[in-house]
Formats: C-alpha cells, sequence, structure tokens
C-alpha cells in the first residue's frame, strides 16, 4: 500500500496533464461563455434572470452536493463497511431531498425571494425576526460554506498529495483561482453550466474506473469473493447489520432523522446552504420541485460510481477494512493510481477537480449573493446602485475563499468534520417544518430553535457525553448524539411556543396570503375566509407516502446496480423489479401531485377574493 502512494507521482504522464489541461479550458471556457448572460443586475448574475430549468438546477446541486472530499470520505466509509455503505447517502439524501421537491418546492418559488433568509422577515417582522435574518445569512455564509468549502480543499488535497507529491497549499493555489475567475466573471448561469459540464465528467471517470476494477478482478463475483476475504461477510451485505461501528442501523435512523426531519422548511441550512438559489432561480414552481428529484438521480449515480471502487480497496489491501479513518481515507488515490492507466488517470484527478470546483463555485456565489442582500444591503447600505451591491459581492467571494483556505490547513478527518456538520444543523431542523405548518409557530420559537439548537448539541457532544462516560453511564456515541440533541431542541422550542403568544394575526394572515402554505392554519384561513377541506388535512400525509415511495424508488436503483456490480443477480433483479414498479408509480403519483398543490393555489385564491368582496359589499 505504502509502494503505491510513493511511486504515484511517477505513474502521472504528460497525457494526463494534457487531459487535466482540456478540462479546466473546457470548464473556464463554459463559464466564460456566460460572461454576456449574466447581466448587470443583481438578479441577473445571483439567480440567472429566473429561468432555468429544473434539470439544469438539478445537475448543478447534485455536482455541488458532491464535493472531493466525498471520494476519499466515502471510500473510506466503503473500506470499513461493504456493499451497504449505499445506505449512507439513501438515509443521509434519499427521504430529505424528496421531502424537498414534493412538500416545499412549489411554495418556496410561489415567494419569489431574492434569498432564503429573507423568509423569516416574512414570516416573523420585528426585531427578532432581523436578528434571524441576519444569523441565517452569516451562519450559511461563514459557517455552512466555510465548512463544506475548507473540507473540499482538504479532500482534494488527498488525493493529490499521493498522485503529485503536492502539498494542501499547492492545490490550493492551483483550484482556487480558476474557480474564482469564472465565478467573479459569469455568475450563477456560469456556475450551473459548468456543473453540468463537471457532473458528466464525473460521471464518466467513476464509470471508467469500475470497469477497470471489475476487468482486473476477472468479473464481479471473484471481486465479491476478494472483498470478503479482505473484510469479512459483512462486506456482501445489502442492508446495515444491527450494530456496525461505522454504519449500523442507528446510524441509518440518525441519518433518515437527522437530514429528513425538517427538511425543506429552511433552505438555507448549514449542512448545505445553496438550495434556495436553485429554487428562486427556476421558472416556476413546478420546475423547482423537479429539480430536487433530479438532484436525487443525478447524486446517487454519482454516488454510486464513487463508492463501489472502495470494495477493491479492502480486496486488494486488507489492512484498510480495519486501519484508522485518516488512513482509511488515502484508499482512493491509491485506487486510482493503481488502476487508471495514462490519460484516464489525468480524466480521474479532473473529475476530482470538477467535483471541487462545483461545490466551490456554488458556495461562494451563494455566499456572496447572502452577504451582500442579506447583511450589507438590508442593514448597512440599503440604498445604493446594483453595480455597487455587485462589486460588494464580488469582494465577498475572497473573504468566504479566505477563510475556506484557513479550514482546509487545520482540518484533518473528512468524515468527522461531516458528521459534525450534521449535528450542528439538524438540532433545529423540526422547527423548519413548524414555521411553515404550524400558525402558533412565533418568532420566538424560532430565535430559540436558531440559537438553541446548536448550542444543545455542543452540550451534548462536549460536556453531556464526556460526563457520562466519565461516570460509567451510558456510551453516547456520534450517532446517539445527533438523535439527543434533535429531541432536546425539539422540546425547547416547543415549551417556547406554547409559553409565549402568538404572532399579530395581520402578520400571519399577510404570510398566509403570500405563501398559502399547508398544515395546521385554521383560525388564520377562516379568518380570511377560506374553507377547510379533507384534501387539506390529508395532503402532508399523502406528500410523506409519496417522498417515503419515491425514497423506495430510488433505494431499490441503487442497491440493484450495487448487487450487479459484484453479481450479486438475483438480487439485482429482485431489486430491479421493485425500482420499475416503484417508478412507475412514483413518477404518475408525482405529476398529480403537483396539479393538486397548483390547483389548490388557485381554488384559495379565488375564495379569499370572494369572502373580501362579501365584506365590502353593502348589505
Amino acid at each position: 500500500m505504502n509502494n503505491v502512494l510513493q511511486d504515484a507521482a511517477s505513474k502521472f504522464s504528460s497525457l494526463d496533464y494534457l487531459v487535466i489541461g482540456l478540462y479546466m479550458l473546457g470548464t473556464l471556457g463554459i463559464g466564460l461563455y456566460f460572461k454576456r448572460s449574466s447581466g448587470k443586475s443583481m438578479e441577473d448574475f445571483f439567480l440567472g434572470g429566473r429561468r432555468l430549468p429544473g434539470w439544469a438546477n438539478g445537475f448543478s446541486l447534485a455536482a455541488a452536493c458532491l464535493n472531493s472530499d466525498v471520494a476519499p470520505a466515502y471510500i473510506a466509509w466503503t473500506a470499513g463497511t461493504g456493499l451497504f455503505v449505499c445506505w449512507l447517502y439513501i438515509s443521509r439524501f434519499g427521504l430529505a431531498l424528496m421531502v424537498g421537491g414534493i412538500l416545499f418546492a412549489i411554495f418556496w418559488r410561489k415567494l419569489n425571494l431574492f434569498t432564503s433568509p429573507e423568509f423569516y422577515e416574512m414570516r416573523f417582522p420585528g426585531r427578532i425576526g432581523s436578528l434571524i435574518h441576519i444569523w441565517i445569512a452569516i451562519r450559511s455564509a461563514f459557517i455552512a460554506i466555510v465548512a463544506w468549502s475548507g473540507v473540499g480543499l482538504l479532500g482534494m488535497s488527498k488525493v493529490t498529495e499521493p498522485v503529485f507529491g503536492w502539498s494542501k497549499v499547492q492545490t490550493i493555489v492551483i483550484i482556487v483561482p480558476a474557480v474564482l475567475l469564472y465565478v467573479f466573471t459569469s455568475g450563477y448561469l456560469g456556475v450551473v453550466f459548468t456543473d453540468v459540464f463537471q457532473s458528466l465528467v464525473m460521471i464518466i471517470a467513476g464509470c471508467v474506473l469500475c470497469g477497470f476494477i471489475v476487468y482486473d478482478f476477472h468479473g464481479p463475483a471473484a471481486l465479491l469473493k476478494s472483498a470478503v476475504a479482505g473484510g469479512g461477510t459483512e462486506m456482501m451485505n445489502s442492508f446495515p447489520p444491527l450494530d456496525h461501528g461505522e454504519l449500523g442501523l442507528v446510524a441509518v435512523i440518525a441519518w433518515f432523522i437527522g437530514t429528513g426531519i425538517g427538511y425543506g422548511g429552511d433552505v438555507a441550512p448549514m449542512s448545505g446552504a445553496m438550495e434556495g438559489q436553485r429554487i428562486f432561480s427556476c421558472r416556476n414552481g413546478r420546475e423547482a420541485a423537479k429539480m430536487y428529484i433530479w438532484t436525487e438521480i443525478v447524486l446517487f449515480v454519482l454516488l454510486l460510481t464513487v463508492t463501489l471502487p472502495g470494495l477493491a480497496a479492502v480486496a486488494r489491501w486488507p489492512e484498510y477494512h480495519t486501519a484508522t479513518r485518516a488512513v482509511r481515507e488515502t484508499a482512493f488515490g491509491n485506487l486510482i493510481v493503481t488502476y487508471m492507466p495514462h490519460g484516464l488517470l489525468g480524466l480521474q484527478i479532473a473529475a476530482l477537480m470538477a467535483a471541487l470546483m462545483s461545490t466551490l463555485s456554488a458556495n461562494f456565489n451563494f455566499g456572496a449573493q447572502v452577504v451582500t442582500n442579506d447583511v450589507y444591503k438590508r442593514f448597512m447600505r440599503p440604498q445604493c446602485t446594483d453595480k455597487h451591491y455587485l462589486f460588494v459581492g464580488r469582494m465577498v467571494l475572497f473573504l468566504i475563499c479566505g477563510l475556506s483556505v484557513i479550514v482546509a490547513l487545520k482540518a484533518e478527518s473528512l468524515i468527522t468534520v461531516a458528521i459534525f456538520m450534521l449535528g450542528l444543523s439538524s438540532a433545529e431542523y423540526a422547527a423548519n417544518w413548524a414555521q411553515w405548518w404550524w400558525w402558533r409557530f412565533n418568532s420566538y420559537s424560532r430565535l430559540a430553535a436558531s440559537l438553541g439548537g446548536p448550542l444543545i448539541f455542543l452540550l451534548v457532544r462536549f460536556a453531556l457525553a464526556p460526563l457520562l462516560s466519565a461516570h460509567g453511564g451510558p456510551l453516547l456515541s456520534e450517532w446517539y448524539q445527533v438523535l439527543v440533541s434533535i429531541a432536546l431542541t425539539t422540546v425547547l422550542w416547543t415549551v417556547v411556543t406554547l409559553l409565549t403568544p402568538p404572532q399579530d394575526e395581520k402578520i400571519l394572515m399577510d404570510f398566509y396570503r403570500r405563501a398559502q402554505p399547508l398544515g395546521f392554519w385554521g383560525p388564520i384561513r377562516e379568518k380570511l375566509g377560506i374553507k377547510e377541506t379533507r384534501q387539506d388535512k390529508t395532503l402532508i400525509a399523502t406528500g410523506f407516502g409519496l417522498a417515503v415511495l419515491g425514497t423506495v424508488w430510488i433505494g431499490a436503483v441503487v442497491l440493484g446496480l450495487s448487487n450487479l456490480f459484484v453479481g450479486l443477480y438475483w438480487k439485482m433483479l429482485g431489486f430491479g423489479a421493485v425500482a420499475a414498479v416503484g417508478g412507475w408509480f412514483f413518477f404518475r403519483a408525482f405529476q398529480r401531485f403537483m396539479e393538486t398543490l397548483m390547483a389548490r393555489s388557485h381554488v384559495e385564491e379565488c375564495e379569499e377574493s370572494q369572502s373580501a368582496g362579501e365584506q365590502l359589499s353593502p348589505k
């Protein structure tokens, strides 16, 4: 294993450098092409004129989710688990993205906001709403974006170091200027369409690596046999065991709950803050909903091609299975150096660059948008021209970039950072649904969740867990810490809600008129003269059922392809049948549900207009 790392740089040829150079030119060419479309207005530069289709934004969000830290981190997870590693991303993204697209995308797009933090002053006007507004903007730009951009640079260096012998600093100096160039000049349109190109590069490179691995082991069955010999029989399991140090059933449940509960109710979460920008740039609500479905499909294809090669790492170097996380994160570099020939090794490095550049470009553009609009324009200089704000936004790019570089230089383990960010963000997630679906939820509730949630997680992680361990109490693993933090935060904001008065009725009525949310708004709907129907009470449950069906469908696709890769053909056929039937029912039901939501919006607008007319007419 060490010999591979030592000989890595010698295998890299001039052909590989040529491939990387062509990739960089292609990326910059696409980005610079859209310079003329970036426009002179804030809306053109940061939202692409609000005219993008759902599929383009879906490709872009998927590419942004697949940071360069994903390949080293996920292959490290595969080496420690086996075939069932797919449950990591099924649980992390499957239900959450479906809920976001089915139950929230149309409503967010209906608000026609410029940035997602603006929502909080609309929903909670006043000083507390302003405080939440600025806090969400700052945490998005200077916590979430900085953290994920930093670990992306770290992930890239974990590959370029063994392959090229580059240090972190050299990697940063090569990658970051190219990203800044096309984000600085072409704005959001450049980001989206370079992301589409980069997604295709990543998929092609991943498929090529999988192909060479299967060929080297003389077929899928031999690969599985070698992986089992290196890591044990658990390597062939399609489902996670009840108790596993890396990814047991408890961890999967924690991911489902930690990312699924509350998802969609906030489109600037700390776990991935650029979703709102993609929703608001779609040309309508239906396209915004489709964006989430496209994101899930493209993202899962990308993650399949990223994780499956990890089985070969254990088959070839069994010591990886029991190594530390930091050591296992070097497996990806070993794999591509071992299996990719001249030229195609350059393609794999280009794919890794694509993963990093797509994430950095999305993060930098969104971070600049929220800081400029939600902090500088809203609270500091509200009367300046768009030209002035665009200049400030471009300067913020450099600030966020600099902070991300600091994180990359200080961090060591990718997996540890990912789990920490999940806990920090998920503690408050349940409140995100409440602010849309419960009229009683008020500004004090939101403040308790937004500030109390992260604080509770930090206390659980750094105070409660060590205290219990020191006194012989139950061991609170990382996954249990996440679940405990969610429960305690939910109790906190629920108690605060019940002990404080509701928002002013006029504020709630104004919000309902504009958003027409689902859920428990009976008193406000009555004030507006809108009749409650049986359908209104079941739409959320129907949406959840549809989201579960979508998760089952996409999960069956992933499990079927995973078993195909290792030659478990009967399992592949079983999962394939579930995927075919589930997919047919899901897409038919999805179209009907979208039509129902659009029709509901029209009916409520008519009922409110009629009620207002009756109140104004003479008796």
